[in-house]
């Protein structure tokens, strides 16, 4: 008895060889632009304050608060590496990349914040009647100023 062995290989068409580079080159240009897009916006938070609210314009976690609900006396300028109390601990729903920290988080003291972290050595921290605010500003005298004319 003769033993055949028979050998079939599935020649795929020339259109399906293209197809994933394409996606992948797809994928890579969504990536792109989501990290330029991150860059620019985390450049791009501010902090407004006007008779009635304090507004923090952001790429994610815009928030507007009452500036009755701002405990006033209790803002301070902080640096993070001094005081570690107030670093974050656990990012409970939020954005963590190096040197960029925005959404929820827990700090080691327990409390609960809304960050808004790019420099962690001049930090502005505005205390409200249930959660933090932790913000980067180069200008806390001003922020402080603005919130102290308001109230």
């Amino acid at each position: 008895m003769e033993n055949l062995n028979y050998v079939h290989n599935i020649i795929a068409p020339k259109s399906s060889v293209f197809i994933i580079p394409v996606v992948l080159m797809i994928l890579f240009v969504v990536m792109f632009i989501g990290c330029i897009g991150i860059m620019y916006y985390m450049r791009n938070t501010t902090i407004n304050v006007n008779n009635e609210y304090l507004t923090i314009k952001s790429f994610l976690y815009g928030k507007t608060i009452s500036l009755d609900k701002i405990d006033i006396a209790g803002l301070r300028r902080l640096n993070l590496y001094d005081e570690p109390e107030y670093n974050i601990r656990i990012r409970t729903n939020g954005v963590g990349l190096p040197n960029y920290f925005v959404g929820w988080m827990k700090l080691n003291n327990g409390n609960r914040a809304l960050v808004y972290l790019t420099d962690r050595t001049n930090v502005a921290l505005i205390p409200t009647d249930e959660y933090s605010i932790l913000f980067s500003t180069d200008d806390f005298d001003g922020l402080k100023e603005m919130l102290n004319k308001r109230k």
